[in-house]
């Protein structure tokens, strides 16, 4: 591991100060949010904008790669990241944060792209899945991280923003002084929405669901823990939790699917999250209580993108997973847009639990597709899934790591057998 790993130190080292940065800002920015007195609606707006900017960077930054290469562009997308940071604390007002929040959403997809084409160029058919789980580790482990460092300062002042501002710009140093030969420029991948229909209604239902919860999770869970009256140290909890629900269940749900009709797996995960939805909707303000339902709800809600994806490449020819995972990502960033003021809404209506049962509307509607399509659609007795494989949502630039791509590739490309 540690002769795979130290050749891509520098990279390594930038992403992880990024990704501290990055993760103190998505729980800082909705609760300061709140303080500054947007209402429920706004701050879902918000988020709206953010996830936008999220798709528009995944589509730009290719063209943007090469045009200046890869360590140009990580400094450039890192130091506006950093600029933008210091904005939100000057202009504390929802105009302004429209704004400040879309070109947040372009920067980081672009930041994400540009580490994950990088890491791919090094990777070799050995040792592409080793990578790819080390850098999971490391994204999820260093975005707890940065919830926690929420309890340094008070969210009311500039300090934070202040930090999250210093750890963007450190992250430039690493890859800036590099001596490592930049990778190629970027593929692009022709998106085939049609086609990934009817490759898996389920699969695309399910990337859209997941873009629905999780969104209004990541814009409105601090106004949710914060209503709830959760300290400034509780509400860092309860916001890791499900990250940490979903790091632990990912694999075993996962594995799970391989052996079982991966449908029937998603049916049981998201009947579940409904439920923890509703509790959650409906718990008093007990700190220990919602934290561990929020744990158990993300290892429920934040699998469900990784199933749903490995249901549709079970359909997919070997080298059509880049752009099954690229129109994924495509989908849900559409459905993170909309779940953000959708979920706000019935916050406005129903105070703070109004965010939970968002949550528990889509996965039990979702749930109801599942159990339809599994009555109307069998799959054959020969069906031939893949092994699953964890993955998060980043960018499209992430599925070219995953080992089936390039055997996938190989595959396709080699003469046939006897």
């Amino acid at each position: 591991m540690r002769r795979l790993l130290l050749p891509l130190a520098a990279l390594l080292l930038s992403n992880a100060l990024l990704l501290v940065g990055h993760g103190l800002m998505l729980t800082l920015l909705p609760l300061r949010a709140g303080i500054a007195g947007f209402t429920p609606t706004e701050i879902g707006l918000t988020g709206s904008t953010y996830f936008v900017g999220f798709v528009l960077g995944c589509l730009l930054t290719p063209h943007i790669v090469g045009r200046v290469g890869h360590i140009r562009a990580f400094a450039v997308l890192c130091s506006v990241f950093s600029a933008l940071v210091l904005l939100f604390q000057m202009f504390p007002h929802f105009g302004p944060w429209l704004v400040l929040r879309f070109w947040v959403g372009a920067c980081i997809s672009g930041l994400y792209m540009v580490i994950e084409s990088w890491l791919n160029d090094r990777a070799t058919r050995e040792t592409r899945g080793t990578l790819l789980s080390a850098y999971t580790v490391i994204n999820l482990t260093m975005i707890m991280v940065g919830q926690q460092a929420l309890n340094f300062a008070d969210p009311a002042g500039p300090v934070l923003f202040g930090l999250a501002a210093v750890l963007l710009s450190l992250a430039i140093v690493p890859v800036g002084l590099t001596v490592t030969l930049a990778p190629a420029p970027m593929a692009t991948v022709r998106l085939d929405l049609r086609h990934l229909w009817r490759l898996s209604h389920v699969g695309m239902g399910g990337a859209v669901v997941s873009g629905l919860v999780t969104g209004a999770f990541w814009t409105l869970g601090p106004l949710y823990a914060s209503g709830m009256g959760l300290d400034t140290v509780q509400l860092s909890l309860f916001m890791s939790a499900p990250i940490l629900g979903g790091a632990l269940l990912q694999l075993p749900l996962g594995r799970l699917s391989d052996h079982y009709d991966r449908r029937l797996v998603l049916l049981g995960t998201t009947l579940t999250g409904a439920l923890l939805s509703l509790l959650l909707a409906l718990a008093p303000g007990d700190a220990p209580a919602l934290t561990v339902m929020a744990l158990l709800w993300g290892g429920m809600v934040m699998t469900l993108y990784a199933i749903c994806l490995a249901h549709a490449t079970d359909s997919a020819r070997p080298d059509e997973f880049v752009m099954v995972g690229s129109g994924f990502l495509l989908t849900f960033g559409a459905g993170s847009a909309l779940g953000a003021p959708l979920g706000s809404v019935l916050m406005a209506l129903l105070g703070p639990g109004g965010l939970y049962a968002f949550a528990a509307l889509c996965l039990a509607g979702f749930a109801a597709g599942i159990a339809v399509r599994r009555r109307t659609h069998v799959l054959p007795v020969h069906d031939e899934t893949g092994p699953f494989q964890p993955i998060s949502v980043t960018s499209p630039a992430l599925f070219e790591l995953d080992p089936r791509t390039e055997a996938g590739a190989r595959d396709e490309t080699s003469p046939p057998g006897p």
